[in-house]
């Protein structure tokens, strides 16, 4: 193949092709800087008289199907000046490297995307090993990763309906730390003795929704001062309570206005500068002919504000009086909800504080979804864990 092609297949402008050879098992390729000349260090004179040269090697992606080894031939001057020998660098690779950025990033995302390992290593003309490790250990899906200050703690299905695994995700740093098998509270609990006393000192906040296992679990370990319920599914409860009202309402009407009533669901929470003056005038008209629908609705806006709010102990009242209005209400959604917050009343009251909600834990967790969904289910629960933590974390 001419040296042209070979260049501009490759990319590199730094350097240019003096040699190729094509071998039973791959194509070498020799590199050189294309300059001539180098900057002495010491007195920065122009240095062009070359002491002698080294062969570096690195692998690179497939030309033709066939796996590629760069040779690179770096050189050494000498100053005429100062008789400094500096070795030439090189800004496109790094300096103790064997593959290219690119073979890395291309290997590891096709090993996440399905393709088997030994089918890689053969078209790479690298080893089963070492896609495993540039995939799973490299990424730090296989090192051990530590709990952090503040944690965040979901369930995602394996089977949905049958078996479920817990994920835990350091919420600071944004990446998950482990996944265990199982979402009952001894199975959390025996997960969390496993880690050494000063991890589990370390912690100060566990982020978790309303879940009773879960929540005697961190309890057990940590104590009954760590709990932050997320803030998005006291909303869901909320939302839940107003949507019962809803149907409610949509009982006492023909099957007409029921179907304008749904239509009108996603209006309801939204503030006036989001809505026209049409949408504005129906939510009115509603509001105005049933007023168990504008008690539920002032609620849970209400409850949606409460959230900004800045300081514990204002917070704390406000809450309380919320819980008050909930349960005087003869609507039976609102009482339900009033004993719920009332339930959870202190984990709910440390959002203000502490500022944590578990949005990087359910992004984890429907990405582990599409995982799942792309290698069409994962029986080896080790695989399945590698995986997930590669495929989250940071590479």
């Amino acid at each position: 193949m001419d040296f042209h092609c070979l260049e501009a297949l490759l990319g590199l402008p730094e350097f240019r092709v003096i040699a190729q050879v094509l071998g039973p098992q791959q194509l070498d390729v020799h590199l050189q800087r294309r300059d001539d000349h180098l900057v002495c260090p010491r007195c920065q004179a122009c240095c062009s008289h070359v002491k002698e040269s080294r062969p570096r090697c690195l692998r690179d992606l497939p030309i033709l199907e066939h796996p590629v080894i760069l040779w690179l031939h770096m050189r050494r001057f000498q100053c005429a000046d100062c008789h400094h020998r500096p070795w030439e660098t090189r800004e496109t690779f790094g300096e103790r490297v064997q593959w290219t950025a690119r073979l890395y990033h291309q290997v590891r995302q096709e090993c996440l995307r399905g393709c088997p390992c030994k089918e890689l290593a053969r078209r790479y003309g690298l080893s089963e090993r070492t896609v495993f490790r540039w995939t799973f250990e490299k990424s730090r899906g296989g090192r051990p990763r530590k709990l952090g200050r503040a944690i965040g703690i979901d369930e995602y299905a394996r089977r949905k309906g049958h078996r479920y695994n817990t994920l835990i995700v350091d919420v600071d740093k944004g990446q998950p730390i482990a996944t265990c098998k199982g979402r009952r509270a001894d199975e959390v609990m025996a997960w969390f003795m496993s880690r050494p006393q000063d991890e589990r000192d370390r912690v100060e906040v566990v982020v978790l929704d309303m879940s009773k296992p879960f929540f005697s679990a961190v309890k057990a370990v940590f104590g009954d001062k760590v709990h932050v319920i997320d803030r998005f599914h006291v909303v869901q409860q909320a939302v839940s309570a107003l949507d019962a009202v809803l149907r409610s309402v949509q009982k006492q009407l023909d099957h007409e206005e029921a179907k304008d009533l749904k239509k009108l669901r996603k209006r309801w929470l939204k503030s006036a500068d989001q809505l026209n003056v049409d949408e504005l005038i129906a939510r009115y008209e509603w509001r105005r002919r049933f007023p168990a629908l504008r008690e539920t609705i002032d609620w849970v806006q209400d409850l949606r504000q409460w959230f900004d709010r800045k300081y514990d102990k204002p917070a704390r009242e406000a809450l309380l009086k919320l819980i008050e209005r909930a349960s005087q209400s003869v609507q039976a959604p609102l009482q339900r909800i009033a004993g719920t917050l009332h339930r959870w009343f202190e984990p709910i009251a440390r959002y203000i504080r502490q500022r944590y909600t578990n949005g990087m834990t359910e992004g984890f967790n429907n990405k582990i979804k599409l995982i799942q969904r792309m290698a069409y289910g994962l029986r080896n629960e080790h695989n399945r864990q590698k995986r997930i933590l590669a495929w989250c974390g940071a590479p």
